[in-house]
């Protein structure tokens, strides 16, 4: 069966007659790093594995190369949360990586909640100015059902409080980053 390998040991076959300089070997291993971390980021969000697989994945690295794949791994995990997302998968990789990281989550969650409780809210105003704009034109009934989320309506009201809360949200983002 044949060797899987890695994209430094591939660069160096290419260019065995070829000497590079300890700054571009540097630079080639963070590369590696960062598409590595990437990988088992995106397979664990994809859920191909579980956390327990991802610990053993990076037993296999170097205590120094784990130490740095654990963080590259929390900064992408912080990157994918959304507002309107499901982002609980996200929370307990980062808290798997560091139990630190519990009361930014907190908050975090926190103001998710604020967010989808004032998006509730404001579908529900949405929804109801659509309907009596329908009625003052002579449409109504049983039967007559607004469809909010995509309209010019939903999309001003959205306008009004989602720009703050992603800030508020990209904030939380970067202390997390930092951790």
């Amino acid at each position: 069966m044949a060797e899987i390998k890695s994209a430094i040991e591939l660069a160096m076959e290419k260019t065995k007659d070829l000497h590079l300089s300890r700054e571009e070997m540097k630079k080639l291993k963070e590369e590696e790093m960062k598409s590595k971390a990437h990988s088992l980021v995106n397979r664990f969000l994809e859920v191909d594995f579980h956390l327990k697989e991802a610990e053993k994945e990076l037993l296999k690295f170097t205590p120094d190369e784990r130490k740095q794949l654990e963080k590259l791994m929390r900064q992408y995990l912080s990157e994918a949360i959304q507002l309107d997302r499901d982002n609980d998968l996200i929370f307990q990789g980062i808290e798997t990586f560091r139990e630190e990281s519990k009361p930014l989550i907190r908050q975090i969650q926190q103001l998710i909640k604020k967010y989808r409780e004032q998006k509730e809210k404001a579908y529900e105003e949405t929804e109801k100015n659509l309907l009596a704009n329908w009625q003052k034109q002579g449409i109504s009934g049983s039967a007559v059902q607004a469809k909010v989320e995509g309209s010019p309506e939903w999309e001003k009201a959205l306008s009004r409080f989602k720009p703050a809360f992603e800030e508020q949200l990209r904030v939380l983002q970067e202390e997390l980053k930092k951790q």
